[in-house]
């Protein structure tokens, strides 16, 4: 039995606010550390954190990073493992 984390759609809402910010202001080493604690409350939350992830962080990003292909393939090489897999659900998601 592992450890569930939870965190609330507010201070998830902040992470990806900074998260953004950092990625527009070129910070890389920040957008690593950000996705790293994003990436964990995936991994380890329940489905309730999983889907607040997913909508309200992996939703968002996907839509930013796909805007911009050369800025987005920059973010999307260091996307963790997990929030990879979720993006990459998204963006196939309708099947097309």
């Amino acid at each position: 039995m592992h450890n569930q984390v939870e965190i609330s759609a507010t201070e998830l809402e902040q992470i990806a606010i900074e998260t953004y910010s950092s990625m527009q202001e070129g910070d890389d080493e920040k957008v690593v550390k950000l996705l790293d604690r994003v990436n964990i409350l995936f991994q380890k939350g329940s489905t309730v954190t999983q889907n607040l992830v997913a909508n309200t962080f992996i939703l968002p990003l996907t839509s930013l990073l796909e805007m911009n292909y050369s800025w987005g393939m920059r973010y999307l090489k260091i996307l963790p493992l997990y929030l990879k897999k979720e993006h990459h659900n998204q963006v196939y998601a309708s099947g097309i």
